[in-house]
C-alpha cells in the first residue's frame, strides 16, 4: 500500500506497506464447524456487500 508504511529514514514521507494475506479454505468440515459457519453466515457483521470488486477498491486506494 503506497505511502502507508514506516517513515522514510531521511524524513521525506513514508514508505510502502507490504501486506501478505494467507487464506485457509478447509476441504472438509465436521458438524460442529458447519453449525458455526452457518451461524456466522447469518450474522449481520459478516454480511458481504459487493458494491465494488476487490480490484476496484485496490485501484481507488492508489489514486
Amino acid at each position: 500500500m503506497r505511502g502507508k508504511g514506516l517513515p522514510d529514514v531521511n524524513g521525506y514521507g513514508r514508505g510502502d506497506l507490504m501486506v501478505k494475506i494467507n487464506v485457509f479454505i478447509p476441504k472438509n468440515v465436521n458438524k460442529d464447524e458447519r453449525k458455526i459457519l452457518e451461524k456466522l453466515q447469518k450474522a449481520e457483521s459478516f454480511m458481504v456487500t459487493q458494491e465494488k470488486s476487490f480490484f476496484d477498491k485496490m485501484k481507488n486506494m492508489f489514486e
